[in-house]
């Protein structure tokens, strides 16, 4: 009788085990799109940020298309006993858009079911137009998997749905990477822009710019080392600065610690002056290091 019960006893903990692990979608998903046509166009790497209180879920829907990454917030609902999870239409760049400046919008909603076990949780399900396009705007399908270092950041920030909850790297000062911080020294730099800015504070988000190709950046800010060596994903490295007005113009350097697997070493950065946003590219190699002038407004 005693092998009957331990293995009664132990059905039952994994089945409340998974059961209680399955109850809400909170955190970051991270998947690639497939578009559902004959022909070949690219994939949409992407990221899902949920939060849920109740059958209530918000959040965002992050994806790379082409040469841009595309932000879209996003509401629906989940169903803990059928783990359905719908997501409301919202718009997004129709897939055969030249690029994201130059873009056709489509509406698009979202139908995914959960599936986990002690290995993942995974979201299965796709993107889907409306009835009266459905035959010139194809379904997008997706298979996300949650990551569960940042789910408790979701859950965290939860009574802020206006907030994205991601890591925030402050421009704090940093213990020196001595064999960084003598290379940039040794590097030259390109200039790539000037941004005219009206605040002194300011917040920037780094991605690598398309394919994960494992390159990995430290990042100065006036020749000071601000964000030690870090590889570019498309998790968005987040840093506040303040700049200086003693300077006629700030710098931001983007040094590359390797060049990827497809080099050189290149980036989007997003930068957020309050309300304004500027996107730009940086690429940098192992010669020279791609610098970003900033300047305040009178």
């Amino acid at each position: 009788m005693i092998q009957p019960i331990k293995a009664a006893f132990l059905a039952i903990f994994l089945l409340t085990a998974t059961v209680l692990f399955s109850q809400n979608v909170n955190g970051h998903w991270y998947g690639i799109g497939m578009i559902q046509t004959t022909k070949d166009y690219n994939s949409y790497l992407s990221e899902l940020i949920l939060r849920q209180k109740g059958k209530t879920v918000w959040g965002e829907f992050d994806y790379y298309f082409k040469d841009s990454l595309v932000k879209v917030p996003l509401n629906g609902s989940f169903d803990e006993q059928t783990r359905k999870l719908n997501i409301r239409p919202f718009s997004m760049i129709y897939y055969k858009s030249p690029n994201a400046r130059n873009s056709i919008d489509c509406n698009m909603s979202g139908n995914f079911s959960l599936v986990t076990s002690k290995a993942e949780s995974v979201l299965s399900g796709a993107l889907a137009t409306d009835a009266d396009h459905k035959y010139t705007v194809p379904d997008i399908n997706f298979r996300f998997t949650r990551s569960d270092d940042t789910a408790s950041l979701v859950i965290k920030d939860e009574p802020e749905p206006t907030k994205t909850p991601d890591t925030i790297i402050t421009a704090a000062p940093v213990s020196p990477q001595m064999e960084t911080v003598q290379a940039f020294a040794k590097r030259g730099k390109i200039y790539t822009k000037e941004l005219e800015v009206t605040n002194n504070t300011l917040r920037l988000e780094l991605y690598d710019n398309g394919e994960i190709d494992y390159d990995s950046v430290s990042v100065f800010f006036n020749d000071k080392l601000i964000l030690p060596k870090t590889m570019l994903t498309h998790r968005a490295i987040r840093i506040t600065i303040e700049l200086d007005p003693t300077r006629e113009f700030n710098e931001l350097s983007m040094f590359a610690e390797n060049l990827g697997m497809i080099p050189p070493n290149t980036a989007a950065l997003i930068v957020y002056d309050d309300k304004t946003r500027y996107e730009t590219l940086l690429t940098s190699d192992l010669s020279k290091s791609a610098t970003l002038k900033i300047k305040k407004k009178p």
